[in-house]
C-alpha cells in the first residue's frame, strides 16, 4: 500500500534562509538529462508526462531524498544504522528545500494486523486517550473501579451512617507454622478465623491447621467518631500489610445486595473491600494499571491471549476438507488425502474399513457417527490417526514452506471466542470513555466515530489532559470523512480495501496532520480512484496547500494538472528518449504547447473517440447471488470475448465481485485451486454457470513480482533464454567451451562467484549504515572475464542487460525469438524499463503491466478470461493507447477480458461496462447500468456515466473542431 515517509530537512549551510524557491541544478539521476529546475515554494506544481520520462525520479529520488539525506545526517552514526537511507541524489546543487514528506506507491500491506486505525496513526492517538483518561468499569458489577488511599478510604468511612460497629481488616496467609507469633510480634491481637474473632494468644488458635487465609484485626472503630488521625493510620498499616489491600466489616442487621455480608460470632457484616491497586472490591476482581500499551494488540501486554491479537483464530475447516459430500470415501471425499504423496493416508483407512465397519461407497454426508469419528480422530488399535493425526503431523513440519502452504488449504478463519475479535485482553476492554471502549470505539465507522468523539461529554481536568489526542484524532478522521470514507470501519483490515480507499486511507496521516512550511511530495494521488472521488481528493490537496505547504503531485489525472498553480511536464518520451524538462508553467499554457503529449490530450488535440462496431459477446459467464462485504445478492452476467470493464465509485463493491467473488469461483470451477490458502475462498454466492466456455482464468493484479534483486524483466518474460542462446552461438564462446548456462548469472559457472551474479555486494559497516557497492572483482557487470569477453554486435552480456527494452529490441534485429518475447514489453508501454532493472524496484502499475507481458509472450493456450485491477495506473494518456491495443491482440486470438477500472479513457474503448453503485459501502453493493459506454453515458443516476457524457461530449467538440480546422 502506499506508505508515508517523511524527514525534517534543513536548508543547509550554503543555502538561503529565505530562499522562496527550490532550485536544482545538474539533476543526472536515472534518465535524467543535467536537467536545472526551479519550483515556487508555497504553490501545488504537478509533474506529468509519459511513463518512464522521469518525474518520479525527480520528485522522490531527488528532492525528496535530499530532504531525507539531510534530515538523517542530525544523528549521530549509531542512529542512522537503524534507519533506511535514501542514496543521495546526483546534482550539482539543491538549494530551498524545505522539511520533506513523502507519499508513495508501495506494495499494499498484507497483514491481517494493520487496520484503517493503525495505518492513519488513529489508533496510537486512541491508546494514549484511552490511558490518560479512560475509566475502569468492573465487568461484574458495571461500577467504576478507583484507586483507594488511606485518606479516600477514611473520608469514605466518616460518610457512613453514624453509630456502627466496624472492624479494620486485612487477609493474612497461614501457610508459615509460626504465623500465630509472627502476627503477635507485629503487635497484632485478634484475627477473624472462619465465623469467630479470636485472640492470637488464645490457645485454641495453636491448634488451627495451617493453610488457608484469616483476616487479621487491625482496629476496632465506631461510625464516625473515631477521629481522622488514628482513622488512617489504621488503614496506611492494614494496606501495608495487606500488600495493598484491605477490608472493613461493618454490622448490619439487613446486608446490602450490592455489599458482600458474613457472619461472625452470630452477628451479621457488611464486608467492604479496598486497595491501592484497581480493584472492585464488590466482585473481588483486580484490573490492569491503563497504559498505551495495555490497548495495543500488537502487544504481549495487550493483545488477546488465545488469538494473540489477530482477532480471528484459524483452524481446519471441513467445507474445504470435504468440498463434496457427496463423494464416498473410495471416490476421494477427503480432498487432502487425494494427493499423489498422502495416498497412503486413504489406502490406510481403505484397508481398516472393514474392520469398523465403515462404508467406502455411501456419500461422506450419510456416514454414520461412529464411523465419521474414525475418519477424524482416527483408530488407535490399526495406528491410523484419521485427519486429526494428519493435520498434527503437518503442525510439527510446517517449517517447510510446501507444507505450509499444503497445510493453509485446508484452513479458515473464525471470530476468537475469547476476546469476541476485539483482539484485545479483558483489562483493556474494561477501560471506557464515554460508555465505550477502544474496541468498540474502532468498529464505528469513521462518520460515527468523529460524531462520538465530538460530542464527547468530558471533565474539564479530561478535557485538559485529553484535548492533543483528541484533536489529532479529529483531523484524521475530518480528512476521512472529507474524502469520502466515512463509511469505512477503524478495525477494517486493510488487505480487504480496494486500491482507491488504501490510497487515500495511506495519505490520512500527511494530509490528516496540521504541519506547515513543508515540501509535500505525493505519488499517484489518484490511483484507484473514480472521478467522483478525485475533486473531493483535490479539494483536501488544495487545502494542504493553502496552509503554506509545497506540495508536488505526480500525477496523470486531468483535474488534478488543471487545478494546480504550476505543471511541470517531462519527456519528451520514456527512458533514454526522456529525463528533459518539455514544458513548466501554468497548466493552461500546457494546452498551447506544440510539442507536449500531454498538452494534446488536455487540449482535445489527441482522444479516444470511439468508433466502429463493438464486439458481440460470443459467451456468457453468469454468477448470481453474490453477498459477500457489501454485496446485495448481486447477479453478475460478464460476456466473452469480449473487453469488459467494471466500474463504479470507490468502495462500490467492484474489488468484492470481481476478484473476491467470480475470480476465486472460477478457479475452483475450473479445478486450479491448488495453492489456494484459506483466505482465498470465494466470498458467498449462489451459483456459477458458463466456465466451461473458457478453459482458464487468469489474474493480472498489482502484486509486486518477486522480491528478489535477482528477478528482473527480461527473465520474467522468458526472454534472456533465447538472448543467452545467441551469445552461446557466437564462435568465441564455442572455442571457449561456454554454453548458454554459463551467461546466466543465477547460476554458478559463468557468474562472478564474489557477488554471485548480483554485481553489488553490501559490506556491514557494523555501528555504521551498512553500504552497498559495486562487486570489485567484476566491476559490477556480474560475469567472470571469459564470459565478458564474448560480444555480439560490439556489447557483451552484462551490456545488454543495461539496455532497454526498446533498445534491446532494435539491437537483435534479424533474431525472431528475442525480438517478439521482447516486443510485448514494448507493447504494454514498458520499452523505457531496463532489462536487468530488480523486478522488485518495479511500480505497482509497472508490475502489472509486466504480468501482462508475461501471459502475452507465454501464449496462453485455450481460451482464458483475464480478470485484471486497474492496468492503467501510473500509465499516461499515450500509454493508455497502447495498453488498448494490446487488449485488442489478446482478444484477436480469442481471449477475454474484465477489468476493474475508473480511467474514462479505457472505459469508452470497452465492448461492454458493468457499472456498480450507485455510492460506497452500504449505499453501493448493486448493479445499476449494463451495457456499451454510450448506453451507461444515458444513465443519470450511474455516476460512471455521468462521467462517460461529460467525456464524449467533449470528444464530440473536439471532432467538430478539428472538422473545422
Amino acid at each position: 500500500m502506499p506508505t508515508a515517509k517523511a524527514s525534517n530537512a534543513t536548508n543547509g549551510a550554503a543555502a538561503p534562509a529565505a530562499l522562496d524557491v527550490i532550485r536544482v541544478r545538474g539533476a543526472r539521476d536515472h534518465n535524467l538529462r543535467d536537467i536545472d529546475l526551479e519550483l515556487p515554494r508555497n504553490q501545488l506544481i504537478a509533474f506529468c508526462g509519459v511513463s518512464g520520462s522521469g518525474k518520479t525520479t525527480m520528485a522522490i529520488d531527488t528532492l525528496y531524498a535530499e530532504g531525507q539525506r539531510r534530515y538523517m545526517e542530525s544523528f549521530s552514526t549509531y542512529t542512522r544504522q537503524f534507519l533506511d537511507q535514501l542514496d543521495k541524489p546526483d546534482a550539482d546543487v539543491i538549494e530551498g528545500l524545505p522539511p520533506a514528506v513523502a507519499v508513495t506507491q508501495n506494495q499494499t500491506s498484507r497483514s491481517n494486523r494493520a487496520t484503517v486505525a493503525t495505518a492513519t496513526e488513529i489508533a496510537d492517538h486512541l491508546r494514549l486517550l484511552f490511558a490518560r483518561i479512560g475509566r475502569v468499569i468492573c465487568s461484574g458489577c458495571g461500577q467504576e473501579v478507583h484507586r483507594d488511599s488511606p485518606e479516600s478510604i477514611a473520608r469514605w468511612l466518616q460518610d457512613q451512617p453514624a453509630g456502627r460497629r466496624g472492624m479494620l481488616a486485612y487477609p493474612h496467609e497461614t501457610d508459615s507454622p509460626t504465623w500465630r507469633e509472627e502476627l503477635v510480634e507485629a503487635g497484632f491481637v485478634r484475627a477473624i478465623i472462619g465465623s469467630h474473632t479470636y485472640n492470637l494468644d488464645d490457645p485454641s488458635v495453636r491448634d488451627l491447621p495451617t493453610g488457608g487465609s484469616v483476616l487479621v484485626v487491625v482496629d476496632r472503630l465506631t461510625t464516625p467518631g473515631t477521629s481522622e488521625g488514628r482513622l488512617t493510620e489504621s488503614i496506611e498499616s492494614a494496606l501495608h500489610h495487606g500488600a495493598d489491600h484491605c477490608q472493613l466489616l461493618l454490622e448490619t442487621d439487613n446486608a446490602s445486595p450490592a455489599a458482600g455480608a458474613a457472619d461472625i460470632d452470630g452477628r451479621r457484616w457488611q464486608v467492604f473491600r479496598f486497595g491501592r491497586s484497581l480493584h472492585c472490591g464488590v466482585c473481588d476482581l483486580s484490573y490492569t494499571e491503563p497504559s498505551p500499551q495495555l490497548f495495543n494488540f500488537n502487544s504481549p501486554l495487550g493483545a488477546c491471549h488465545e488469538c494473540e491479537g489477530f482477532g480471528s483464530i484459524i483452524e481446519t475447516d471441513m467445507g474445504l476438507v470435504v468440498p463434496d459430500p457427496t463423494k464416498s470415501l473410495r471416490q476421494g471425499a477427503v480432498a487432502p488425502w487425494n494427493s499423489p504423496s498422502y495416498l497412503h493416508e486413504l489406502e490406510e483407512l481403505i484397508a481398516l474399513a472393514p474392520d469398523r465397519g465403515i462404508p467406502l461407497d455411501v456419500p461422506f454426508a450419510e456416514l454414520a457417527p461412529q464411523h465419521l469419528d474414525v475418519v477424524l480422530h482416527g483408530s488407535p488399535e490399526h495406528e491410523f490417526g484419521g485427519l486429526d493425526g494428519f493435520f498434527r503431523w503437518l503442525e510439527r513440519r510446517k517449517y517447510k514452506m510446501h507444507l505450509r502452504v499444503f497445510l493453509s488449504r485446508w484452513r479458515s478463519y473464525r471470530a476468537c471466542e475469547a476476546c469476541g475479535g476485539s483482539r484485545l485482553k479483558p483489562d483493556a476492554l474494561a477501560v471506557r470513555i464515554g460508555g465505550k471502549n477502544l474496541a468498540e470505539v474502532c468498529g464505528q465507522t469513521a462518520g460515527a466515530a468523529l460524531n462520538f468523539l465530538t460530542s464527547l461529554p468530558l471533565s474539564d481536568t479530561e478535557q485538559q489532559v485529553g484535548q492533543v489526542m483528541l484533536n489529532q484524532v479529529r483531523a484524521r478522521l475530518e480528512y476521512l470523512v472529507e474524502v469520502g470514507l466515512a463509511y469505512l470501519p477503524l478495525d477494517r483490515s486493510l488487505r480487504t480495501l480496494s486500491s482507491g480507499e488504501s490510497q487515500r486511507v495511506a495519505m490520512t496521516s500527511t494530509l490528516g496532520s496540521s504541519l506547515v512550511d513543508m515540501l509535500y511530495v505525493l505519488d499517484e494521488p489518484t490511483a484507484g480512484l473514480h472521478h467522483v472521488d478525485v475533486k473531493r481528493l483535490t479539494g483536501a490537496i488544495h487545502r494542504l496547500r493553502d496552509r503554506g505547504n509545497t506540495v508536488i503531485v505526480v500525477d496523470h489525472e486531468e483535474d488534478v494538472i488543471a487545478g494546480a498553480d504550476q505543471a511541470v511536464e517531462f519527456g519528451p518520451a520514456a527512458g533514454v528518449d526522456g529525463g528533459r524538462i518539455v514544458f513548466q508553467g501554468p497548466p493552461a499554457r500546457l494546452c498551447e504547447t506544440p510539442d507536449s503529449s500531454t498538452g494534446d490530450w488536455l487540449a482535445g488535440r489527441r482522444s479516444m473517440v470511439p468508433g466502429g462496431q463493438r464486439r458481440a459477446a460470443e459467451n456468457w459467464v453468469e454468477l448470481t447471488g453474490a453477498s459477500g462485504n457489501n454485496l446485495q445478492e448481486v447477479d453478475l452476467r460478464v460476456p466473452l470475448g469480449v473487453l469488459s470493464v467494471v466500474t463504479g465509485v470507490s468502495g462500490a463493491g467492484k474489488s468484492s465481485l470481481v476478484l473476491q467473488t467470480l475470480y476465486p469461483a472460477l478457479v475452483a470451477s475450473l479445478g486450479k485451486e491448488n495453492g489456494r490458502s484459506a483466505d482465498q475462498s470465494p466470498l458467498p454466492y449462489a451459483s456459477l454457470s458458463g466456465s466451461a466456455h473458457i478453459d482458464n482464468v487468469v489474474q493480472v493484479d498489482q502484486q509486486a513480482i518477486s522480491r528478489s534483486p535477482r528477478s528482473n524483466p527480461v527473465t520474467y518474460i522468458k526472454a534472456f533464454d533465447p538472448i543467452r542462446a545467441v551469445f552461446a552461438e557466437q564462435p568465441d564462446a564455442q572455442t571457449l567451451g561456454l554454453t548458454s548456462g554459463h551467461f546466466s548469472f543465477n547460476v554458478e559457472g559463468g557468474r562472478c562467484e564474489t557477488c554471485q551474479g548480483a554485481g553489488r555486494v553490501e559490506v556491514d559497516m557494523q555501528f555504521l549504515a551498512d553500504i552497498t557497492m559495486r562487486c570489485r572483482e567484476c566491476d559490477g557487470r556480474r560475469y567472470r572475464p571469459e564470459v565478458l569477453g564474448v560480444k555480439y554486435r560490439g556489447r557483451d552480456i552484462s551490456e545488454v542487460l543495461e539496455m532497454s527494452a526498446q533498445e534491446a529490441f532494435r539491437f537483435f534485429r534479424g533474431h525472431k525469438k528475442v525480438q517478439q518475447k521482447l516486443k510485448v514489453l514494448l507493447d504494454v508501454g514498458l520499452g523505457y524499463v531496463p532489462l536487468g532493472q530488480p523486478s522488485s524496484t518495479l511500480s505497482g502499475g509497472e508490475a502489472q503491466r509486466l504480468k501482462l507481458a508475461g501471459s502475452l509472450a507465454g501464449k496462453q493456450t485455450g481460451r482464458s478470461l483475464f480478470v485484471m485491477d486497474e492496468p492503467t495506473r501510473g500509465l499516461h494518456f499515450s500509454d493508455i493507447v497502447r495498453l488498448i491495443d494490446c487488449f485488442d491482440a489478446l482478444l484477436e486470438v480469442g481471449h477475454s477480458l474484465l477489468v476493474i477500472e475508473h480511467n474514462v479513457q479505457l472505459i469508452l474503448a470497452a465492448d461492454h461496462v458493468i457499472d456498480l453503485g450507485p455510492g460506497a459501502a452500504g449505499e453501493g453493493g448493486r448493479i445499476v447500468a449494463t451495457g456499451t459506454p454510450e448506453q451507461v453515458a444515458k444513465k443519470p443516476d450511474s455516476a460512471t456515466g455521468r462521467s462517460l457524457a461529460e467525456a464524449l461530449r467533449k470528444n464530440a467538440e473536439a471532432v467538430r473542431e478539428l472538422d473545422d480546422e
